[in-house]
């Protein structure tokens, strides 16, 4: 039997590019945003161009030359020592940000249980959660992908009622009423606005991220990565602007389950809606738990990449007949669970949230310089005079941009924690190429 049963499809992939966007990025973020107001309908329309234009220069580059590990590879492509500090940023933003998705889930769960809401029990059962979904991922990509499928479209059926009948109860006056939350002024909001919207599209690289496991990658990493950036736009957009004139913005900020919240509400005049909001709490975390499997599987894919180009210990790339990086996946799990047995610790009497706030500013941080390389690429690739690739460069310098306000409104902390992280990753470039030349150099004088 051919090995091309146990890859993704155009569906398959479609929902692994939805889900790692939606499954991270929905479930806190009408709270989120309601503490800026509803000024935050602008923050959307500026990340969706940026979002779709990135989702671009990843299906072209996707379409010309699809390549296991993409934002690695094609930063890579632009210069070797890129590629390196891409490597290394993008793994680790990675394998960290899953800790933020693997929280948010648990605490979904706390509706029904609620121990979780301690530290402790959250973390244990944290990583309990991540060595299932790393057992999951070594059957195959086949088996992720179903499980996004159906995690996604059990997201949406609560994300999409919000979003559609939503507006039978939406309020013109209560969003105008939000519309500037105390203590913003417009210029702040809408750039605090497009911050987390921009959070809110981190993977949209999926497909080519996961090329390996990808069937006709030439064709389905376009399609995937376009459809699914579009279809998480049209549902975020929908439903969190359907949220912003339902609730007052202090009421809806202060929710730790803002779509359990909104099916409540809509569903109140109902004989069960008493069931509703717990019934949307499961499906939340299921779908979280989901993408989490699915980032995971990205994880491993990208550390096969940087350890095919020496970024990584060889251990790392080593993969089973199903094309699953299994040592960089259980790798990974184990530095996942050991930094959350550090933070169940760290943070005895803290909020769940206010931890994957931060888990998830440093991710997106890190993730940033290998889409900015990406669209150099492509940018590369056709300069600034061909006439006939007009959609290709406007595409590359507006992801240009949507990287570069994103780092612009970044906490003054944390965006010099980065660059300093990414200037350290050129002193260790710099020592494995020292080590490479001694190398040759030994070689040749052995000749």
């Amino acid at each position: 039997m051919s090995a091309d049963h146990k890859k993704m499809g155009v569906f398959a992939c479609t929902a692994v590019v939805a889900g790692n966007m939606m499954g991270s990025g929905i479930a806190l973020l009408p709270a989120n945003l309601a503490s800026i107001g509803s000024i935050t309908i602008i923050g959307w329309a500026v990340a969706l161009v940026g979002a779709l234009a990135l989702a671009y220069v990843y299906s072209r580059l996707g379409m010309e030359d699809p390549q296991e590990g993409g934002p690695i590879a094609y930063s890579g492509e632009v210069a070797p020592i890129l590629g390196y500090q891409s490597g290394l940023l993008y793994y680790h933003a990675n394998w960290i940000g899953n800790l933020a998705i693997a929280i948010t889930g648990v605490d979904y769960l706390s509706v029904f249980f609620p121990a979780l809401q301690d530290p402790v029990s959250s973390g244990i059962t944290s990583i309990a959660i991540i060595w299932i979904f790393t057992g999951i991922n070594i059957l195959g990509a086949d088996w992720i992908g179903r499980l996004v499928s159906v995690g996604v479209v059990l997201l949406l059926i609560p994300v999409v009622i919000t979003g559609t009948a939503g507006w039978f109860f939406f309020d013109p006056a209560q969003f105008n009423a939000n519309w500037l939350v105390k203590g913003h002024t417009p210029d702040t909001a809408v750039l605090a606005a497009i911050i987390l919207c921009i959070w809110s599209f981190i993977g949209v690289e999926s497909a080519a991220v996961n090329t390996a496991v990808v069937k006709d990658p030439k064709r389905t990493i376009p399609l995937s990565t376009m459809i699914g950036t579009a279809l998480a736009g049209l549902v975020y957009i929908l439903s969190c602007t359907a949220i912003s004139g339902m609730f007052p913005a202090d009421k809806m900020a202060a929710s730790g389950a803002p779509f359990s919240l909104a099916m409540g509400h809509i569903c109140a005049a109902l004989p069960f809606s008493q069931y509703v909001s717990k019934l949307v709490s499961a499906v939340t975390a299921f779908a979280c738990l989901a993408s989490l499997g699915s980032w995971m599987m990205l994880v491993s894919q990208a550390g096969a990449r940087a350890s095919s180009d020496g970024t990584l210990p060889e251990i790392f790339g080593r993969k089973n007949s199903h094309g699953t990086p299994v040592m960089g996946l259980v790798l990974s799990s184990v530095m996942m669970s050991i930094l959350l047995v550090v933070l169940m610790f760290l943070s005895k009497g803290g909020s769940t949230q206010s931890l994957f706030g931060n888990i998830a500013s440093i991710a997106v941080l890190l993730t940033l310089p290998p889409y900015f390389y990406s669209a150099l690429n492509l940018l590369r690739r056709y300069g600034f005079h061909a006439k006939k690739a007009w959609l290709q460069i406007i595409s590359s310098l507006l992801a240009c941009g949507f990287c570069l306000v994103a780092l612009s409104g970044a906490a003054k902390d944390a965006l010099i924690g980065c660059m300093i992280v990414m200037l350290c990753t050129f002193i260790f470039y710099v020592g494995k190429d020292r080590n490479e030349f001694e190398r040759r150099i030994r070689q040749e004088t052995s000749r």
